[in-house]
Formats: structure tokens, C-alpha cells, sequence
């Protein structure tokens, strides 16, 4: 949809998907962060009013809100910060007045920037590191409406301190829409988007829409891994009520831990393993699933270790770095076990069949 003029305005079906992914994210990421540092930040680049206007929750109040009703107690002794940054004034007031209305505990806080993501946040780096001192482990949300103010280098920047991780919205349908018209003028900022000038070819070669969006979304995500230096990336895509592209979440991370809670966060909202939500779905569908899923996966494992002695660590990151899939124990090596199709080697001889404990185990793949 393009950028809205008013204060707030109306919620879609596939804005809901993605708050219920950052929700169940932000629920699996707080207790886990705030149990192994002393300080943490939720960074939200674009937060918008805080509602929409039936009244739904926009992601600074998803944000506030999990942290104060989550069942996880002890959190709320830890300090945490929230950071928002939005660029409309009017927005900012009325996420003042929403912000203002929680009572959060002594050691939480927030702050509400008024000004441009990009600008905003280049000024908060430069002020830490003017004084050699990396930002807390963050969470950032980086969700604008178009493109022009999240170039690759601010990306870069932030994942460049340690236990930093994205969830950035991608605009494809932005993106691509300029270039079908005319990108001449906005070339500058394409190449800011992707930190190299590769988008061009990629333009004048792609000879579908589909082959483009493909490649501009390879493009992207490459360029995360090359120039951001992000281990772990998983994309998901939002189409639209035509069922069209929309856009992509990216989501990064240098934690094995962070992209599997993710992966299940995503696969809550589309549980096909697609990562995918469209709004000409009927979201109240239920999806039939069937052992299949879990076969691919098994064979998957064959296929990649054949031959092969692995721990069970190295599975596991195979499958959460580069599958679809995030669970892998009663999914796959148990019943790969139980056909014959896998000898485990344990240094625990109390091992019960079907279990797979990390730092004792290994996988022979016949």
C-alpha cells in the first residue's frame, strides 16, 4: 500500500501476520537476552503512531506490551530499553500519549525520537562509538513504507556490534514499481539500498517479473551476508489481496538460537514451511498437513550427510540455516533411526534409543 497521509489508518491482513511474527518472537527473545545480559534494546526504525485506526496495536505497543504482561516475571527486573523512531510529528505525539499510559518498572525505559531512521540512527552510533562503547544487544524492526532511508550501511553498522539482530521489510513492490516507471532519478538510493550498483543489471536482464523479484531477493539477501556479515538470514513473503508480492521480511541474526525461535515464529503464522502469508487467503483456513513435511526433511539429511559421521550440532545447524525446517529430533532422526537408516554413536551408555543429547552424540548417515 502507499505511504499514508493521516495519523492513522487502517490495519491489512498480512501488517496483522507480521505483528503476530514479531510478537512471538519478541516472546521467545526477551527472557532468553535478559537472562544472559545485563542491558538489552528494542529498536523500532519506523514505529509509526503506535495503533491503527480500528485501534489494533502498532509494533511499539506489541513491543511494550509483551515485555509487561509476559509470563516470564523476572524480565521485568532487568533493564531494558525501548527505542523508537518515527519521522512525522503528529505520529510521535500520539505514541507519546499511548506510551504514556504504561506503567513500566523501574529499570525498563523508552525514548521516542522524532526524525528520519537513517539519520537518527547514524547520530546514536557515532555518539557510543566517539567514545569506544558498542549499543546493548538489539533487536531492531525496521519496517518502512518505502526504501529510501535504509541503506545497507546503517544495516551494516548495527550488526556490526555483537548479538544484534534484524527484522527488516524489504519493499519489493516499491522498488519494483519505480523501476518499471522511471529509476533514473533514484538510482543514489537504490544503490544505498543494496550497497552495490548490481540492481542495474539485474533490471535489464530479467526478462519476467518473476526472474526479477527472485533475483532482486537473492540480491538483498547476499548482499546482508557479504556486506552486513550476517551468518543467518530467512526471508518470508507478504502478497497482497491480489495475491501479488508485496514485500519480504528479512529477518538476521549471528545466533543459531535467535534464527531457530524465528523460524518458529514464522512458522506459526504460515506452518507449510513456505514463509509465506497472502491476504487473498482466507486467514481463518486451517492448513492440512501431513507426514510428507517430515519425509523431505529426512531425505534432506540423507542426502546432505551421506557417508558422513556428524554431531548432532552440526545437524542441527543444517537444518536451521539451511531448510526450511526448524525441529529435527521427532521429525526426522528418530524415525531415521527406527528404519536403520542412521547408526548413533553415543559417549553416554545409558542413551535410550530416540534421544539425541548435544555434546554426547553422533550421526553415522549410511
Amino acid at each position: 500500500m502507499p505511504a499514508p497521509k493521516t495519523t492513522l489508518w487502517p490495519i491489512d491482513d498480512h501488517t496483522r501476520a507480521k505483528h503476530e511474527i514479531l510478537r512471538r518472537y519478541l516472546a521467545a527473545w526477551l527472557p532468553i537476552m535478559t537472562t544472559t545480559n545485563e542491558r538489552i534494546v528494542y529498536l523500532d526504525g519506523f514505529a509509526g503512531p503506535g495503533e491503527y485506526k480500528g485501534g489494533e496495536p502498532g509494533s511499539p505497543i506489541i513491543s511494550i506490551d509483551t515485555f509487561l504482561d509476559h509470563k516470564y516475571a523476572p524480565l521485568r527486573d532487568r533493564e531494558v530499553l525501548f527505542i523508537f523512531i518515527e519521522q512525522k510529528h503528529d505520529r510521535c505525539e500520539h505514541l507519546r500519549h499511548l506510551l504514556a499510559q504504561r506503567a513500566l518498572p523501574p529499570k525498563a525505559n523508552y525514548e521516542v525520537f522524532e526524525g528520519n531512521f537513517d539519520e537518527t540512527l547514524t547520530g546514536l552510533l557515532d555518539e557510543l562509538e566517539s567514545h569506544q562503547l558498542r549499543i546493548a544487544p538489539t533487536f531492531a524492526f525496521i519496517d518502512p513504507f518505502g526504501y529510501s532511508h535504509t541503506p545497507l550501511e546503517i544495516i551494516r553498522r548495527l550488526m556490526s556490534h555483537p548479538k544484534c539482530e534484524v527484522l527488516i521489510t524489504f519493499m519489493y513492490e516499491e522498488i519494483n514499481r519505480f523501476l518499471d516507471a522511471d529509476y533514473t532519478h533514484k538510482m543514489a538510493q537504490y544503490d544505498g539500498l543494496f550497497g552495490t550498483t548490481a540492481w542495474n543489471a539485474i533490471t535489464r536482464t530479467a526478462r519476467t517479473s518473476e526472474e526479477r523479484s527472485v533475483k532482486l531477493h537473492n540480491l538483498y539477501r547476499d548482499q546482508l551476508s557479504k556486506v552486513a556479515r550476517i551468518r543467518y538470514i530467512r526471508s518470508f513473503c507478504m502478497r497482497n489481496k491480489h495475491n501479488a508480492r508485496d514485500y519480504f521480511l528479512f529477518f538476521g541474526t549471528n545466533n543459531l538460537l535467535g534464527m531457530r525461535r524465528m523460524k518458529g515464529a514464522m512458522c506459526k503464522v504460515d506452518p507449510t514451511y513456505t514463509y509465506e502469508f497472502s491476504d487473498f487467503t482466507n486467514p481463518d483456513q486451517p492448513y492440512l498437513l501431513s507426514h510428507l513435511d517430515d519425509y523431505v526433511l529426512q531425505q534432506m539429511l540423507i542426502n546432505h550427510f551421506k557417508g558422513q559421521t556428524a554431531r548432532v550440532e552440526d545437524v542441527e545447524e543444517y537444518v536451521i540455516a539451511e531448510t526450511p525446517f526448524y525441529k529435527f529430533i521427532t521429525e526426522a532422526l528418530r524415525p531415521l533411526e527406527t528404519a536403520g537408516k542412521i547408526t548413533v554413536l553415543s559417549s553416554d551408555p545409558r542413551r535410550r534409543k530416540g534421544t539425541f543429547a548435544a555434546g554426547k552424540t553422533r550421526i553415522h548417515f549410511l
